[in-house]
């Protein structure tokens, strides 16, 4: 069971690190001077090279998984020193490059250590599952605790000793001789985790930029408020065995993923309690469907460390396609709304009770501060750090910051609901896997 344990927490690494930095997001963008759509890449090149590259992890683990385990760990870990130590942009995308060839490496060899030392495929499979699900739902909260108090940094230097913890658990494992070809993958349930996936990136990347860099949380306030899908994720998967058609079990479970996307896209006010009910309709449908989707595609197949390179391979194309889709429209509404925002806030200026000479000084020091935001959400508070602290210029910035919140809540309604179509699109394919009979 400790072995078992130590190798779910190797999965839980590598998969948490295609979320993990999220939170991270506004403070990476800060410190490098970037903007949103370039900002990203620190979650797409991950992901990228791990979709690209977990099939032929896995195809190269199956010649010994003891040995690559142990090579793959000791990349990631390397990796993760270099991105935490990194002084550019470029080098941290770098580094978080082959921090995925790592991770690849280990959870396709993790498959076959598990199976074997469970002494069942079907055990070692829902271990390997459940530790992915469970990786990748909580990196976005403990990410943004970290960068609270530590700072990002620390995201990736704490990974490196937790990455080398888990090699104590491949000691005793003997070299495992090639089996036979391991056949066609399961497309059905591969094409619905990919478009699954790509909708996942409204509640993985959309929810916590609009609640730290929209909202202005903490990122560890923020960490704390996405706990609440993987904590339904988790409370739904123990309970999901007792659907026992896995088909209806997985369109289940997209029907309120989608469901909790389009709430989120339409939240009446700004506020992190409006998005409670959401989250939780996505966590419940997160912990339906991926599980159902994971089993349905390693069921029955031989050689399933390579099948579980196919679903791999599948989630985090779709968080690719996903993010590639979502981040230059969410840009690009976020520019739209804030120039409304801004003439919008040219009338509360007027409205407000500061002396009148001070109007057009400060309505102008708004402007500036909006068009050097360069496609971020401003922060209006600079512009009165050094005006009077009365009650005149404290409603005004609060009345300023009102109509920034609407307008950045708004901006994210269209991205969101963009997810929400990408998590239904799912559905297609799970309606030809039941008229077909499995495909």
């Amino acid at each position: 069971m400790q072995r078992s344990l130590l190798l779910g927490l190797a999965i839980g690494l590598a998969l948490a690190d295609s979320s993990v930095v999220t939170l991270a997001l506004p403070d990476i963008l800060a410190r490098f001077d970037l903007e949103i759509t370039t900002v990203a890449w620190v979650l797409i090149s991950y992901n990228l090279v791990l979709a690209l590259g977990a099939v032929p992890a896995a195809y190269v683990a199956r010649r010994n998984p003891a040995a690559f385990f142990v090579a793959g760990s000791l990349v990631f870990a390397a990796a993760s020193l270099v991105c935490g130590l990194a002084n550019t942009f470029d080098l941290l995308i770098a580094g978080r490059c082959v921090q995925a060839a790592g991770g690849a490496l280990v959870i396709g060899a993790a498959l076959d250590l598990l199976t074997e030392s469970e002494g069942s495929a079907a055990k070692g499979a829902r271990i390997w599952a459940i530790a992915g699900i469970v990786g990748a739902a909580l990196g976005p909260a403990v990410g943004g605790i970290l960068t609270s108090t530590v700072g990002w940094e620390w995201i990736f230097l704490v990974q490196a000793p937790l990455a080398l913890a888990p090699l104590v658990a491949v000691r005793g494992f003997a070299w495992k001789p090639l089996r036979a070809p391991a056949g066609r993958p399961h497309l059905g349930a591969n094409l619905a985790l990919l478009l699954l996936s790509g909708g996942l990136v409204g509640a993985l990347f959309l929810l916590v930029l609009l609640l730290v860099d929209g909202w202005r949380m903490s990122p560890a306030a923020a960490g704390l408020v996405v706990t609440l899908m993987p904590l339904a994720a988790i409370v739904a998967g123990r309970f999901a065995h007792h659907i026992a058609d896995v088909a209806v079990r997985a369109a289940a479970g997209v029907v309120l993923v989608a469901g909790g996307l389009c709430a989120l896209a339409l939240l009446p006010h700004a506020g992190w309690a409006w998005t409670i009910p959401p989250q939780l309709l996505v966590g419940v449908g997160i912990g339906l469907t991926l599980t159902a989707l994971t089993e349905r595609a390693l069921t029955g197949k031989s050689e399933q460390a390579v099948h579980g390179g196919w679903t791999i391979a599948s989630r985090h194309a779709g968080v690719v396609l996903g993010l590639l889709l979502i981040s230059p429209l969410f840009a690009s509404a976020l520019e739209t709304n804030q120039d409304e925002a801004i003439n919008a806030g040219a009338a509360v200026v007027l409205d407000s009770k500061i002396p009148p000479l001070d109007k057009p000084r400060v309505a102008q020091d708004v402007l500036v501060e909006a068009n050097q935001a360069e496609g971020r959400v401003p922060d209006i508070a600079v512009v009165f750090e050094d005006r009077p602290d009365t009650p005149a210029y404290r409603s005004l910035l609060t009345g300023l910051e009102d109509q920034l919140d609407r307008a950045v809540t708004d901006a994210f309604s269209l991205p969101f609901f963009l997810c929400a179509a990408l998590a239904l699109a799912a559905l297609i394919p799970l309606a030809l896997w039941r008229r077909d009979g499995g495909l």
